[in-house]
This record gives C-alpha cells, sequence and structure tokens, in this order.
C-alpha cells in the first residue's frame, strides 16, 4: 500500500507550523520530536514519508524543517496570495495560490519595536493615507528629506504625521493634501518619533448603491 497522509501524519504538520510561527524559524527534527512527544527515530519515519509526498522538506542537511506550500494549504495555516487582481481588465479569477504567508510581520517588513497609529484626518490621503487607515512606525529620531514621519508638535502634547524637509535651522512638515497648508517651525523645536514604513486600509469604503 503506497504511503498516504494520514490522520496522524496531518497532525504532525499542524504542529509543526504552530512550531515554525512560535520559535520564528524552522525547527529540527528533535525539537519537533518533542513538542509532539515521540521519539527522533519515530518522527524520522513520519518525516520520509511526508518529504516523499511533497508535505515537508529540508532546504540543507542541517537546515530546519519547512512545510511546503501543499502542506500549509493542507493545514489552513497562513494566508493565501493568489496572485494579481485586476483594477483594469479582467484577470482570470480561479486560479491557484502563488504562495502562503504565515508570517505577515515578516511579509509587510515589520521589525521588532515597530509600532500602529490609527490616522485621524486627510492631510495625507495624496498617498493613500485616509482617516481610519493604521500606519506602522518604526521609532527612530533621525529621518531623510521627503520621507514621512511622525513628529511631535512644538509647544503641543501632540503628534502629527507628515512629510518632513529640514531648510537651515528649520523644518517643514508638509501634507499630501492640497487643502492642508504646510507648517514651519524651528528645527530645534522639532522632535521626530519615528519614520512610516506601511499602511493598513482599515477605513471602510463609501459604496454606492446600484440596482
Amino acid at each position: 500500500m503506497p504511503p498516504r497522509l494520514t490522520e496522524l501524519r496531518r497532525r504532525f504538520l499542524q504542529i509543526l507550523a504552530r512550531l515554525t510561527h512560535d520559535l520564528g524559524r524552522p525547527p529540527s527534527s528533535a525539537e519537533l520530536a518533542h513538542a509532539i512527544g515521540i521519539t527522533d527515530a519515530t518522527l524520522s519515519r513520519h518525516l520520509k514519508v511526508l518529504s516523499e509526498l511533497g508535505y515537508v522538506t529540508r532546504p540543507s542537511p542541517r537546515g530546519g524543517l519547512q512545510l511546503t506550500a501543499k502542506a500549509l494549504q493542507i493545514v489552513q495555516v497562513g494566508y493565501p496570495v493568489y496572485g494579481q487582481i485586476a483594477a483594469g481588465p479582467p484577470i482570470l479569477a480561479d486560479q491557484p495560490p502563488e504562495q502562503i504567508v504565515t508570517n505577515l510581520e515578516a511579509f509587510l517588513g515589520l521589525h521588532q519595536g515597530d509600532f500602529l497609529l490609527r490616522v485621524a484626518g486627510e492631510s495625507m490621503k495624496g498617498i493613500g493615507v485616509m482617516d481610519g487607515d493604521y500606519v506602522a512606525v518604526r521609532p527612530t529620531a533621525e529621518v531623510q528629506d521627503g520621507e514621512v514621519a511622525v513628529v511631535l508638535l512644538p509647544g503641543e502634547n501632540t503628534a502629527t504625521l507628515k512629510r518632513i524637509y529640514r531648510f537651515g535651522d528649520e523644518v517643514t512638515l508638509m501634507s499630501e493634501n492640497p487643502d492642508m497648508p504646510r507648517m514651519t517651525f524651528p528645527a530645534a523645536d522639532v522632535r521626530v518619533q519615528g519614520r512610516m514604513v506601511a499602511r493598513f486600509g482599515h477605513a471602510a469604503p463609501r459604496v454606492s448603491a446600484r440596482r
């Protein structure tokens, strides 16, 4: 009888997926065996079958165990990426996923220490940052001219999200909305709290009723 994906082996895949997430890296065979509660020898036999079936791979002899895209679909872990969606001419919607994203932080380029802020207002709508969206911010006191930064306003206990430019001993904060005026302050009075590194569109879109 040819090898098959039994319920026990499916469970091993689920534990491997959870362990990979918890460790932040592919686990070793010994780590997986310990998490499951079986001996290395017993796990080795199952891994041989799972590898032959195309569910588990080990990129190098000493590398960690990794689930293939086929396995990730089976254990329903992560977020499938189904390629492109048309904003112009239609694209065929019936297509298999190109990859499975199991770590959104890594996929979005987020780092330890980054934090989220909810946007209030429309001063940055020109770059797609809308009222109600969330932005990911990387803490830093130094940003390059033209970068979008979180800036503590002088004399106020409030911060704002703006493009920042330095001109001599002055700093200018610019919106991405022509209706919003630029703001200029002495450079010594401006404190940068972080740089915007990502945006998440949680604002509810306005939908017009159609009959």
